[in-house]
């Protein structure tokens, strides 16, 4: 009976805790945004490379959102004042 190594490597439980875990990382920061980095940093499951592109992928998202959304309120204001509402 062989024992490879993958069959070593499923049997061992992980000893980091399940928000941690690579699947749960990027749930967090699809759900909470740049409020999932610190899950991101505190993960072993990814390398300094890719919690760096991660990071700054979400601070451009952040930043996009952000600006969209004054320009929503911008367009709104305007067209409250055009109307004669404010």
């Amino acid at each position: 009976m062989t024992d490879s190594k993958s069959d070593r490597e499923l049997s061992i439980p992980s000893t980091q805790k399940w928000y941690l875990r690579w699947w749960s990382v990027i749930l967090w920061l699809a759900i909470l945004g740049p409020f999932g980095l610190p899950f991101l940093w505190k993960s072993k499951d990814f390398n300094l490379f890719l919690k760096w592109f991660l990071t700054l992928a979400i601070i451009v998202v952040t930043v996009v959102c952000v600006w969209g959304s004054w320009k929503v309120v911008q367009v709104t204001i305007e067209q409250f004042r055009a109307s004669g509402l404010i």
